[in-house]
């Protein structure tokens, strides 16, 4: 039986999405995509270096102000959209803010900014997406931005939505992806399914609808599926949440041996000292995969380095994640100090040791 996957609620899915943008450039040939958020930033059009690119040497050229209003509008969009591509934000958001002052009624400016502000300002994202449905009621990219907006806060409304800019777009790989995601919310799973089927024979090399067929199907049960999704998306490139995932399914499998290997690309060889730095929780929680296998399979000392690590890189805060964890599945006694023990550590070999308890351990940003 596969190990359950619980798919992320209205919040975690841009707080996750967002994470994924900035450190997974897309493969498709549209980087920024059409609706929804952003698919990816990428400093891939800029071969300078940080310094110089902060200083605006790879910005597009200014828009001349001999151009009438509205024509100096819409050209705006194309400089903001280069701008999003360098990962120029505020520049990018700024070019529109003069976009829209010049000509309210832009609907693209709108969209863009909208796109742009989406996860971290949503309130400010729906005004312009109400604003861009104003001027153009049928935009079919603007109503499946607003089906995004929608999720978690009222999911038929959102599915309605992205049915519409489907029916208007049948095409739209984004929109696609996005009445999956309220497709499955609303427990209908197998239409998901089919959307996303259609999105990757849309655009092979796009990762949102292929990572999130694989959540489903992992979900599912479907778990040789969800692996096949993502040996493609690891065969094209590096990609953390895939790798993660796929070793979730590797050890359900009884695979330590690849889901060790899998691991190993990533944390470098068992036993090996990590230098402290950033918290990161999805590195952390690579390092909490380890030591669960590396336990399992009577590799204790190295295990043990693990969880050394895991208290350097996460320090307080993991510790007492995994603390109030272990309190709520058979492990009463342990302590809630956010300090490494060795009782906490018998606890955790004991966890490690349970599949059914190990796979629920990880540690949250």
């Amino acid at each position: 039986m596969s190990p359950p996957m619980t798919f992320r609620m209205r919040f975690a899915i841009p707080l996750m999405l967002i994470a994924e943008l900035m450190s997974t450039p897309s493969r498709a040939e549209d980087t920024l995509g059409t609706a929804g958020p952003i698919r990816s930033f990428s400093f891939g059009t800029c071969k300078l270096p940080y310094p110089a690119r902060a200083r605006g040497e790879c910005d597009p050229l200014e828009i001349s102000a001999t151009l009438p209003a509205d024509v100096r509008s819409q050209q705006r969009v194309l400089r903001a959209r280069q701008l999003t591509e360098i990962a120029r934000l505020p520049q990018a958001i700024a070019e529109l803010d003069t976009a829209i002052t010049e000509q309210p009624s832009n609907a693209a400016a709108l969209l863009l900014r909208a796109r742009l502000r989406i996860p971290a300002q949503l309130t400010e994202a729906t005004r312009d997406v109400t604003a861009a449905l104003q001027a153009d009621g049928d935009n079919a990219d603007a109503l499946a931005t607003m089906a995004f907006i929608l999720i978690g806060q009222d999911d038929q409304a959102g599915l309605e939505l992205a049915t519409k800019a489907l029916a208007l777009n049948p095409l739209s790989v984004d929109a696609l992806w996005i009445r999956a995601l309220l497709s499955n919310r609303s427990g209908r799973p197998e239409q998901a399914e089919a959307d996303l089927d259609s999105a990757i024979a849309l655009e092979p090399d796009e990762r949102r609808p292929r990572m999130t067929r694989a959540e489903i199907r992992l979900q599912s049960g479907k778990t040789a599926g969800a692996k096949e999704d993502l040996d493609a998306l690891l065969a094209a490139g590096s990609d953390l949440q895939a790798l993660q995932m796929r070793v979730t399914i590797l050890a359900g499998m009884g695979d330590d041996n690849g889901a060790l290997a899998d691991l190993n690309k990533v944390l470098g060889p068992p036993g090996q000292r990590v230098l402290p730095g950033p918290v990161r929780p999805d590195l952390v929680n690579m390092f909490v995969q380890r030591a669960l296998i590396l336990t399992r399979i009577g590799r204790e000392p190295e295990a043990k380095q693990d969880l050394e690590t895991i208290v350097t890189l996460g320090g307080h805060r993991a510790v007492l994640q995994m603390q109030v964890y272990l309190r709520g599945h058979g492990f009463p006694d342990v302590s809630l100090d956010g300090k490494r023990s060795e009782q906490l550590d018998d606890a955790l070999r004991a966890c490690f040791i349970n599949n059914a308890c190990g796979r629920g351990i990880t540690i949250r940003g």
